[in-house]
């Protein structure tokens, strides 16, 4: 019976990560996502950022065009 149950808690122990285990690698993930975002943000080139901006603007400038248009119909 007590070798049963030594054999049930080491089984129980090898599939179950402990804590510390998880939080360890939770940490690394975390710390290795954080290192591959800031060396991407720096690759950035301007003509990205330009072209991000027309983008905004050039949708700004049709949802104006569409609510003028919606309000010259209805009125």
């Amino acid at each position: 019976m007590i070798a049963r149950l030594r054999e049930t808690k080491e089984t129980a122990a090898i599939r179950e990560p402990s804590a510390s285990r998880k939080l360890s690698g939770e940490a690394l993930m975390i710390a290795e996502h954080l290192e591959g975002r800031m060396l991407r943000r720096h690759d950035r080139r301007p003509l990205d950022r330009r072209l991000r901006n027309r983008i905004i603007v050039g949708n700004a400038i049709a949802w104006i065009v569409i609510v003028v248009l919606i309000r010259i119909i209805l009125s």
